[in-house]
């Protein structure tokens, strides 16, 4: 009677251990995917941030959808346009070596799955002319951005840039 009652105990542990391990297993599974769909989204704005600072004109354009809208304001548009009229004369300066940029983020909400991201929070962008190291632009500024994986690469659909943020709001995050 000891022998089974011992082999029981065993067999219970056994399978038990067996659950944990299963069990644990698809945990690390869900963490893993999770923890690389963030790695890629970190690489994404790693990205964009570099293509600020060394006046990639045509490698910031590769970060967005083609048919990405920019939300400003009271006011929309297409990033195509942003593109056009708003951001490349400063981007080609930064290529020249007229001006030095930086762009760094923070985030407040990272939501999403394999394929699509809503990212929510901060960003620092300055610019400094580099012949006479006057500040141009320092700010801080909320944002949110809605991206989708295409062809196993990010983009961003959706820039919306909301209102200015304190650098104690930037520090929280």
């Amino acid at each position: 009677m000891k022998t089974l009652s011992v082999l029981s105990f065993l067999l219970c542990i056994g399978l038990f251990a067996d659950n944990f391990q299963s069990k644990k297993t698809a945990f690390n599974i869900t963490l893993d995917d999770s923890d690389n769909r963030l790695i890629e989204l970190d690489n994404y704005w790693e990205s964009l941030a570099k293509t600020a600072s060394e006046g990639d004109f045509e490698g910031m354009k590769s970060l967005y959808h083609e048919d990405a809208v920019v939300v400003k304001s009271d006011t929309t548009f297409e990033v195509s346009e942003a593109f056009r009229v708003r951001w490349k004369d400063e981007i080609m300066e930064v290529n020249q070596g007229l001006r030095i940029n930086t762009l760094d983020f923070r985030f407040s909400k990272r939501i999403g799955d394999q394929t699509t991201a809503f990212e929510k929070g901060i960003f620092h962008y300055t610019s400094i002319e580099s012949t006479t190291d006057s500040v141009l632009t320092d700010t801080y500024v909320h944002f949110e951005t809605l991206l989708v994986k295409v062809n196993n690469r990010w983009v961003a659909l959706m820039e919306n840039q909301q209102q200015v943020a304190t650098i104690e709001e930037w520090r929280r995050l």
